[in-house]
């Protein structure tokens, strides 16, 4: 009876065994189902958030697309004064060009806005005494050499002499940080 008795409890343990890694592999797949499909909404909520961004950046590429146009249209210009020296070898230039009179020049750079892609102004205060269509003219030219300058200020007087004029023009070129 004893080899009876033996059998029977070495079933018993077998089946308690079986019995107890059928209910662990039960719960180790029930754990990964869960996992499975928290990873599935987290993909979900991935794809609609990716899908939402990629609708907002049309809109914004749509809403922008005007903008960027101007702004590359514009960009070569900018990109020619890079310094303020880069500026002030450019107005000579025009002035050299433009064969005026120049009774007086001064340079100065002010801050415009911290931070942003345009920082800086070159401002030049120029002083030209010539013929008055001459000045004029150059004055025009000057406006058609430098399109992204600024005539802050501009006073025309008459001049010393004849058909001459006394031309006041104080210039602001942007410095472009890139």
């Amino acid at each position: 009876m004893k080899n009876h008795q033996s059998a029977c409890f070495l079933l018993l343990f077998l089946i308690g065994a079986m019995l107890y890694g059928v209910n662990s592999l039960r719960n180790a797949t029930d754990g990964a189902r869960e996992l499975m499909k928290e990873a599935l909404l987290e993909a979900e909520t991935n794809e609609m958030q990716a899908q939402n961004a990629m609708t907002a950046l049309k809109m914004l590429d749509s809403k922008t697309a005007e903008l960027r146009l101007v702004y590359n249209e514009w960009k070569p210009h900018f990109e020619g004064h890079r310094t303020p020296q880069d500026a002030e070898q450019r107005i000579a230039e025009v002035i050299r060009e433009g064969d005026v009179f120049l009774i007086s020049q001064k340079f100065e750079t002010t801050e415009i806005e911290a931070g942003s892609i345009i920082k800086d102004a070159l401002v030049a205060d120029l002083v030209v005494e010539d013929d008055y269509a001459k000045a004029l003219n150059w004055l025009g030219r000057l406006e058609e050499a430098i399109p992204s300058c600024r005539i802050a200020k501009c006073e025309i007087i008459r001049g010393d002499r004849g058909n001459d004029i006394h031309l006041e023009v104080r210039l602001e070129i942007p410095i472009l940080n890139i």
